[in-house]
């Protein structure tokens, strides 16, 4: 699959507060900015609206379903955590990355984040400024005082590569949801992620690359569960966001933490690496599920 990581880089044009977490607030803000440019049926919901197949907001923002279901072609992450008070000058960074065919449509998502700084952030409608958006991986300069460099909106393939590894540590830096049968995993074996992983790059695939993965999920399960968590540590996050599809504060419990495995992990480094860039489990588009590995040669 192709991928694509937009950096935009914000400052704070006054003092005032935002939650805790910003990854939900960022893509809510984000998300009003490209509804405001495709939506041409304001009063009608996504998955009620005839023109939804035509529209670049609900084909590549906020799906309301397709072939393999409501799966959306980004992600969403900022290191930023529990900074509640903002003071006028500082800065906000986040990534956004886009997967597949959204890729091509990066010139959209960038004439959103231009928007996100005419529109107030959080109940106090704070004004931030947008100063720069670079594209991190190949280190060029995509937008910056209202002059676009498009041609550096360049799009990588996740690799496929194997390394060899006997053992990583993961450490996943963004609340997480992972759930089985409805009920969220407290903490993950290797297993669990394995499986989580390749569903959702799976129904990504499908959905924005028009391939169906040949992968048996079974045999591939069976051989991470040879895989043992020789160490880990994890802790609750009681997380809640208000919701204005539904018109009320939705409970989004989850988990943070880390885990040392051991075992043949040569097989699964590609599978590892491609969840570093879109995530595991649930909720991706506020942040979640984001996690870096560090293998042990």
């Amino acid at each position: 699959m192709n991928v694509l990581t937009l950096r935009a880089f914000f400052i704070a044009k006054e003092s005032g507060e935002l939650p805790p977490y910003l990854g939900s607030t960022l893509r809510g803000i984000l998300g009003h900015c490209l509804r405001d440019f495709a939506c041409i049926a304001p009063g009608v919901r996504c998955h009620l609206c005839e023109h939804s197949a035509g529209c670049g907001y609900a084909k590549y923002f906020c799906s309301p379903g397709n072939v393999a279901g409501a799966v959306n072609p980004y992600v969403i992450y900022t290191s930023i955590r529990d900074k509640t008070v903002w003071r006028t000058g500082d800065s906000c960074v986040f990534d956004i990355t886009l997967i597949g065919e959204t890729v091509h449509s990066a010139g959209y998502y960038l004439d959103g984040l231009v928007a996100m700084g005419n529109r107030g952030w959080g109940a106090g409608r704070m004004r931030f400024s947008l100063e720069q958006v670079i594209n991190p991986n190949s280190g060029t300069l995509v937008w910056s005082n209202g002059k676009s460099w498009l041609r550096n909106v360049s799009f990588s393939t996740i690799s496929s590569i194997q390394r060899k590894a006997s053992g990583a540590l993961i450490r996943f830096d963004s609340p997480t949801r992972v759930l089985i049968q409805r009920n969220l995993c407290r903490k993950l074996s290797f297993a669990t992620l394995v499986q989580s992983l390749t569903r959702r790059i799976s129904l990504l695939s499908h959905a924005y690359s028009n391939r169906l993965l040949p992968w048996d999920e079974e045999k591939l399960v069976a051989e991470a569960q040879r895989v043992r968590t020789v160490e880990e540590h994890w802790s609750s996050v009681d997380f809640k966001r208000y919701s204005i599809n539904h018109d009320h504060e939705l409970s989004l419990p989850a988990i943070e933490g880390w885990a040392r495995y051991e075992g043949d992990l040569t097989p699964f480094t590609p599978l590892l690496d491609a969840g570093t860039r879109l995530h595991v489990g649930k909720n991706a588009t506020h942040g979640f599920g984001h996690y870096q590995v560090y293998y042990d040669r």
